[in-house]
């Protein structure tokens, strides 16, 4: 198991009931309305959309069962991706396998901690086992640490800078891409410790 902020053992398990489902939704509207400001409250206390009955969702516990991060994989399908509310791919979907990896947030006691890099560990896992190409996501630009986070695993940009409405916090947005197999080649003389090995924490689900 990964070791967090002072000791805290983390384990990352994809959710699929109903009842842990709404208490990883909670989570979200807790850290993205309460904690950060970034997202409007809901009348619901719940931050869902309709991508989630599709998507792999995932949430990083803590040893009291606490949740203390969340993440998503979205494959692509007739749906099309969340991000592409305002930035079309058409033009790029040619002879790629896309998912888009969103709704990664972390509790504030654990910013700092490996477990961002936990939660994009497992995102590539799942977007391995579902024999994707590319993951997506996109990022407030400027964003220092996920933006240095990204840029680690390898992603590039693939967008100009835009607005996201559905966002409060009044910043430029872009959309970037991670190749995975230029991922599976270079990473382990790059960057050896980010996601290549199997990590005992993370439930591949």
């Amino acid at each position: 198991m990964a070791r967090g902020v002072g000791g805290v053992i983390l384990r990352i398990v994809r959710i699929t009931e109903p009842s842990e489902l709404e208490a990883l939704f909670r989570f979200r509207h807790d850290t993205y309305v309460d904690d950060l400001g970034w997202l409007p409250a809901h009348p619901s206390g719940l931050i869902r959309d309709g991508f989630d009955d599709l998507a792999y969702n995932y949430a990083a516990f803590d040893d009291a069962g606490t949740i203390v991060g969340s993440m998503r994989v979205v494959p692509d399908g007739a749906a099309g991706l969340p991000l592409e509310r305002l930035v079309p791919l058409n033009g790029y979907r040619s002879s790629k396998r896309l998912v888009e990896l969103c709704r990664l947030v972390v509790h504030p006691t654990h910013r700092g901690s490996r477990l961002g890099i936990m939660l994009m560990k497992a995102g590539f896992q799942r977007a391995v086992a579902h024999d994707a190409t590319h993951i997506m996501l996109d990022t407030y630009v400027g964003d220092g640490e996920a933006c240095d986070l990204y840029r680690r695993f390898g992603f590039v940009d693939v967008s100009d800078e835009y607005e996201d409405p559905e966002w409060t916090y009044a910043r430029p947005v872009v959309t970037l891409s991670l190749d995975i197999a230029a991922a599976i080649r270079d990473l382990p003389t790059k960057r050896s410790s980010i996601f290549i090995t199997p990590d005992p924490a993370i439930d591949p689900g």
